[in-house]
């Protein structure tokens, strides 16, 4: 498979993320938020920040798509190992942190408020440890694209 071919496969595939991501977000959760509004009157109080809080974490997950995005035209052009993709990586790393946090201060504030579920606790756990698993695996990626680069610079000069 050469180069331009994967990067097209991975650009669908981030597309593809991108728009689950929406009706998701946009969507989905907007409706389920309306529901458990109607459903759970006691709670309602927090439809809008956790509107809010849902857009934030969506705010998030797109900017590492974006980023995704650059590291895939990058090696569309065959530059995979480049110092721009470890840059890539590096910014996806620190904003998966970013979004772990994110995620924990959700978790400790629904308990501050007493309003956490089980399955939501599950869920927002899950997404806790998803998202310190990208900024860990993004973070050795970063560090051996930018190994890499420097490998093929020094191979480029002593020839």
């Amino acid at each position: 498979m050469k180069q331009a071919e994967i990067a097209r496969w991975l650009k669908g595939i981030t597309l593809g993320i991108g728009i689950m991501g929406a009706v998701w977000f946009f969507l989905l959760v907007p409706m389920v938020a309306g529901e458990m509004r109607r459903d759970y009157p006691a709670a309602a109080f927090l439809y809008w920040p956790g509107l809010l809080y849902s857009f934030v974490i969506a705010a998030g997950c797109y900017a590492v798509l974006y980023q995704f995005w650059t590291v895939c035209c990058e090696i569309g052009k065959d530059r995979s190992f480049s110092r721009e993709n470890a840059a890539a990586f590096r910014r996806i790393s620190g904003i998966a942190v970013v979004l772990a946090i994110v995620w924990f201060a959700g978790i400790v504030g629904l308990a501050a408020v007493r309003c956490i579920q089980f399955g939501i606790l599950i869920f927002m756990v899950f997404a806790v440890f998803i998202s310190f698993a990208v900024a860990i695996c993004a973070a050795a990626l970063s560090h051996l694209v930018y190994k890499a680069y420097e490998l093929k610079q020094e191979s480029e000069l002593t020839i």
